[in-house]
């Protein structure tokens, strides 16, 4: 083998040796990106009725799920308004405005009004998840009917104890409807949820993560 030849070759080699320390450094780093990300994130499964929590054992929380139907009809049975909210849900770029009651009240269903639900946090827990509910579609109950307008960095406001709290949308997305929400937050963020069902599609809910930004 020739002088040249053998330079070659030893460069071959060590390009290869390099490329191999390379993949397995790159490898070790994105499992250490992997782990950081699922410690960071976690997911809960909730459900709207009934009203139950149920520990599966993970890092998330499993709540019933049930918004049913896309809402198309009148509700004749809606009762007047002989309530107290506790705070208001409103987002300005659909014109939206509307109270939520205590998660005890017999008033915080979606067929009333936009529920918050039973696993949910209030706007006043740091890191924690609030969590509402609410119909799609065209019937008097249906508060949540304008909701596929809205976009990632839109603007939601909660008002609550005196407090406005600013929200912004980072992710949007549907799942089937099983009876179960996967919701997919950074829990190192205080969070807000909104849930309903997708617009003209009776098989799939969207989900609406936004973040607090602000309170004032």
């Amino acid at each position: 083998m020739s002088r040249n030849l053998k330079i070659i070759v030893s460069f071959i080699v060590l390009f290869v040796g390099i490329l191999i320390f390379a993949s397995e450094y790159f490898k070790s780093k994105k499992i250490e990106v992997y782990d950081y990300m699922n410690e960071l994130y976690y997911n809960e499964i909730v459900d709207v009725e009934p009203l139950e929590e149920i520990d599966n054992g993970s890092t998330g929380t499993i709540i019933n799920l049930e918004i049913g139907e896309e809402l198309v009809e009148d509700t004749k049975s809606k009762e007047i308004n002989n309530y107290t909210y506790i705070g208001y849900l409103s987002i300005p770029k659909i014109n939206f405005k509307k109270g939520f009651t205590e998660k005890d009240s017999k008033y915080n269903t979606v067929n009333k009004n936009i529920q918050i639900l039973s696993s949910s946090s209030y706007p006043d827990e740091e890191f924690g998840n609030v969590i509402i509910a609410g119909h799609s579609g065209n019937s008097s109950v249906s508060y949540f009917k304008d909701l596929y307008k809205l976009n990632l960095d839109d603007y939601i406001y909660i008002d609550y104890n005196n407090v406005l709290y600013t929200y912004k949308i980072v992710d949007i997305y549907t799942i089937p409807k099983t009876g179960k929400a996967e919701i997919k937050r950074n829990k190192n963020k205080t969070t807000l949820t909104l849930i309903t069902c997708t617009k003209n599609v009776k098989t799939t809910q969207t989900i609406y993560i936004s973040e607090l930004v602000n309170k004032e």
